[in-house]
């Protein structure tokens, strides 16, 4: 899947629309939203911001997300770091915003874990925002919600 998101998908939209390189951004929900943070800091130079809603913050620290982590990467732990955004965002972080939209009611939050990358933005001084939206679950109604309409920019000419 990262091959695909990381290179793969953007080939195929840039060979095919008239987008602006610079002007990458990311995002993802839940599992997606984890894979949106740590794809964006592991390629700082590619993406403008990251955003995400209600990611897995800190898979390594909570059972569900070690459970996962093992299956999908096997049992070194050691392997398992730079796929943590809390320990991407401790070590290095992100050179622009991220925001994070985390609805409070989610069934999820405790495996979630958003303040543990909420404290380690705040450590680093990372530009960013953990937004807890009173009243949402993990559902794609609480995307659609606060997930902004795409609008239409003029590709510079020349």
């Amino acid at each position: 899947m990262w091959d695909y998101v990381a290179e793969d998908l953007p080939q195929l939209l840039f060979g095919h629309f008239p987008l602006r390189r610079e002007a990458q951004a990311i995002t993802g929900h839940s599992m997606g939203g984890h894979g949106a943070l740590t794809l964006a800091m592991a390629l700082p130079e590619r993406f403008a911001s990251v955003s995400a809603f209600a990611p897995i913050a800190h898979p390594t620290a909570s059972d569900w997300g070690r459970r996962q982590l093992s299956a999908y990467l096997g049992p070194a732990e050691a392997a398992w770091a730079r796929h943590d955004a809390t320990l991407v965002t401790r070590a290095r972080g992100f050179p622009g915003p991220v925001l994070i939209d985390q609805g409070c009611n989610d069934q999820f939050l405790a495996s979630l874990m958003p303040e543990a990358l909420a404290e380690a933005m705040a450590a680093r001084r990372q530009e960013g925002v953990l937004r807890m939206q009173k009243g949402y679950d993990h559902s794609y109604f609480f995307v659609a919600s606060f997930m902004a309409p795409a609008r239409c920019v003029p590709r510079p000419s020349g």
